[in-house]
């Protein structure tokens, strides 16, 4: 097996086509929850979806961090990230 191969369900991929379809389901993850969160213009219903998003979205994120950190010895955030209430992001919190 080449060595920058990816199996999946639905059989052998190249790395290149792995990652392209692996940034299109991150960015329809955003844009899906973007909508279902801005759809609301109510400013209550707003605020309890972000939460529900960021109850569903967190233990996901702190899963692959904590797995990042025990395999790396790396510290929680990389280098140039910021620690915002458990997510590490290139910009200082705000």
């Amino acid at each position: 097996m080449e060595e920058n191969k990816t199996i999946t369900e639905k059989g052998s991929k190249n790395f290149p086509e792995a990652y392209i379809r692996f940034r299109t389901v991150l960015d329809a993850l955003e844009m899906t929850a973007m909508r279902y969160f801005l759809e609301n213009k109510d400013e209550i219903e707003r605020v309890e979806r972000a939460e529900e998003f960021e109850q569903i979205l967190m233990p996901i994120i702190k899963k692959y961090q904590s797995q990042m950190v025990s395999e790396s010895h790396f510290v929680e955030c990389p280098e140039g990230c910021f620690n915002c209430g458990g997510c590490c992001v290139p910009y200082p919190c705000p």
